[in-house]
């Protein structure tokens, strides 16, 4: 018996532990799930612990189960691993399992072989797969998770330079070959609005919220560039950030209309650092770049946030019209979502 590991699971796996092209070589594709592991004493023998395999809290996002011809959202109590199994077993819930029947067809390339007889979904797969079990605004903010370029250390603390477990660009190929499958449709549409090489969770959740259209909470600003280059002239290179570099960095920038977002975390409050944040903004200025800084106050305070959100479509010359009572629940459940911990594998 084998077991298939998948959802936030997966997801959770790669985050920590990366995709390199060690395991892209122990990619594999299967056409079924009939040797899969799904009764308690099958799944606990393989004691998926000694592969990096961890229960994940399913704190947030929906146990979606059919109950008297309509949809009823549930959230998941507790910690379990989840796991696919074959069509015909029961997807109750087992002690320390959540079990997931996957009825339609599993595409190519979709899980990995990590030790004998334990595969988990890839990150492509596992996207998909949480596509099906989350909302739109969920299963955006785990596609920038998935394609971001850091890690956060455990216990907290400031996020670690990494490679990302993928791309948009993967994922796009994957779901292409994926089309028909429970929850393609919304991750292709989700997928619109991801972005590759956030460095930062304030830079997913600024992201996000300033581009994401209005019926799905956001501001509707467009996707800016993440993390784009400006090249520096020599008069400027004093106040670069390393001396190895001939370029200022913006966190978020919208090349066309030559305006940018950085953010403030607690590492600008520093005095030379503040000193040197001022002198680097003149030269952008010089240079005809307008930037606005933000800090987390400002975006998790409705009040504040939006008198920010006005600034800055008025530069990006963007009116913002009156938002309806529908975009308005949209708008409180998304910043819950990014800025109220509401959310979390």
């Amino acid at each position: 018996m084998r077991a298939y590991v998948g959802y936030s699971t997966a997801v959770q796996y790669w985050l920590k532990n990366g995709m390199d092209e060690t395991n892209r070589a122990n990619v594999v594709s299967f056409r079924s799930l009939n040797d899969a592991a799904y009764t308690l004493r099958q799944l606990t023998s393989l004691d998926l612990s000694l592969h990096g395999l961890e229960a994940s809290l399913a704190r947030g996002w929906p146990d979606l189960r059919r109950k008297g011809g309509r949809t009823k959202r549930e959230v998941p109590q507790g910690e379990a691993i989840h796991v696919l199994v074959p069509k015909n077993v029961d997807s109750n819930r087992i002690e320390g399992f959540n079990r997931h029947v996957w009825s339609t067809r599993i595409p190519e390339n979709s899980f990995c072989e990590i030790a004998p007889n334990t595969y988990v979904s890839t990150p492509e797969f596992a996207f998909l797969q949480m596509a099906g079990a989350l909302t739109f605004a969920q299963t955006v903010l785990v596609g920038y998770w998935l394609c971001a370029s850091y890690r956060l250390p455990e216990g907290g603390g400031v996020p670690i330079e990494v490679d990302p477990p993928t791309s948009v660009e993967r994922l796009q190929a994957f779901l292409q070959g994926a089309e028909g499958c429970y929850g393609a449709k919304k991750a292709c549409m989700a997928l619109r609005w991801v972005i590759d090489g956030t460095r930062s969770p304030m830079e997913v959740a600024t992201s996000i919220v300033m581009s994401l259209p209005t019926k799905y909470g956001g501001y509707g600003l467009g996707k800016p560039c993440i993390n784009y280059r400006i090249e520096a002239t020599d008069l400027d290179s004093g106040t670069l950030d390393r001396p190895d570099r001939t370029y200022f960095e913006i966190d978020l920038y919208w090349p066309k209309k030559r305006v940018g977002v950085e953010y403030d975390g607690s590492l600008h409050l520093d005095p030379a650092r503040v000193r040197k944040d001022k002198r680097r903004l003149n030269c952008l200025l010089a240079n005809e770049i307008r930037v606005l800084v933000v800090m987390y106050d400002q975006m998790a305070d409705d009040d504040a946030r939006n008198a920010l959100m006005y600034q800055l479509s008025k530069m990006l010359g963007s009116k913002q019209s009156a938002v309806t009572d529908a975009e308005k629940d949209a708008r409180e459940a998304l910043t819950g979502l990014l800025f109220q911990n509401e959310f979390s594998l």
